[in-house]
């Protein structure tokens, strides 16, 4: 008998800023470090089933039992991660299960040394003709019976030996088995110590990390965009949702901001940084440099919408001011006398709906 194929993972990567995450944070916010513990205890389910873990009233009492947390409480942080698209809310509620397309991607990626990765049909987020080209054999789509749907083939994997049938390997040794013993490798063997000099040395081709000086006009954005969303979160009581900001990576957001989606007006910049900290709704939504660059177009927009703001950069019009109605500045003033005297005239037009007293008041 056939050994089944293995579909769970014996780990998973987390990454050390994992909490960061803009789809995280409210809910890390909301429910502290129960709902962190919550969240790992599943995405630990997540792996060991493969990429998806069932979420059904079974699931709710042994992943409570498990957490040792009320049940309640429980569905309520699994809820906000579907809320917020740490899970697929459409996955879910088609099929009662919890998944999404960053866990099938870190599955396959783990997986792909694997003779064969499965994915059923019904909770497919992925683009698996694209994925195929990162698995050293094939990724099959199967349906809620296992069959297979649909198979996908590593194209550049087709030509290699990989991809013979074991009876052209048995066919093809018969005939150059002799010959085999005599045959150099040696030029298909790579070099053992690669020149650091040369220029298609692996090693060569590393690319360095960028770092920015806090005099960096990318690194002064950045500080200046965390102390605003600090005064914000302190102020809703979640102050600590920044305590781990990566000023670096949010410097290097705000230069791509400017360098890749050629947003160079610095000043719009911070007039929508001003504007979005306040706004009740973005200003939940947008907590980070990635975040801010990701939807900056659109905060553009809603900030035009809703009204320009107060220009606060530096400097300002150096345009003289007209006011729009001169002073006076000389002329002598109206006495008590002559006050009293067009009072009683205003009295008597009105009484007598005319102008003749009033003429005659002035006279």
């Amino acid at each position: 008998m056939a050994r089944p194929l293995k579909e769970s993972l014996d780990y998973f990567p987390l990454d050390i800023d994992f909490d960061q995450d803009d789809k995280l944070v409210v809910v890390i916010g909301k429910y502290g470090m129960q709902g962190l513990g919550v969240i790992v205890k599943i995405m630990g389910e997540v792996y060991r089933n493969g990429y998806f873990y069932p979420w059904t009233e079974r699931e709710h009492y042994v992943c409570s039992n498990r957490v040792n947390v009320d049940i309640n409480l429980l569905k309520e942080i699994v809820n906000e991660c579907i809320k917020w698209g740490f899970f697929n809310q459409k996955v879910y509620e088609s099929h009662n299960v919890l998944t999404s397309k960053g866990f099938q991607k870190r599955y396959i990626e783990a997986a792909k040394r694997r003779k064969s990765i499965s994915i059923i049909e019904d909770y497919l987020l992925i683009d698996p003709s694209e994925e195929c080209k990162n698995v050293s054999h094939s990724i099959s789509i199967i349906n809620a019976n296992g069959n297979p749907v649909n198979v996908y083939i590593n194209p550049d994997k087709c030509n290699n030996k990989s991809a013979e049938t074991p009876q052209s390997k048995v066919k093809e040794s018969k005939g150059k088995e002799s010959k085999k013993e005599d045959k150099d490798t040696s030029a298909d063997l790579p070099p053992a110590n690669p020149d650091p000099q040369n220029p298609a040395s692996p090693k060569s081709r590393v690319k360095k990390k960028r770092v920015y000086e806090e005099t960096s006009p990318y690194y002064r954005m950045a500080l200046y965009f965390k102390n605003k969303v600090e005064q914000m979160a302190e102020a809703e009581g979640l102050k600590h949702l920044t305590a781990n900001t990566n000023l670096q990576s949010w410097a290097d957001d705000f230069r791509k901001l400017e360098d890749i989606d050629k947003q160079s007006d610095r000043q719009l910049i911070q007039q929508v940084m001003d504007w979005v900290v306040k706004d009740e709704f973005w200003s939940k939504n947008v907590i980070s440099a990635s975040s801010f660059r990701d939807k900056f177009p659109r905060l553009v927009l809603e900030m035009k919408k809703s009204g320009r703001p107060k220009k606060s950069f530096q400097g300002g019009s150096n345009k003289p001011h007209n006011p729009v109605v001169e002073p006076t500045t000389s002329g002598e003033g109206v006495s008590d006398e002559e006050f009293e005297a067009l009072m009683r005239a205003a009295e008597e037009m009105k009484s007598s709906k005319g102008g003749r007293s009033y003429a005659k008041a002035l006279a």
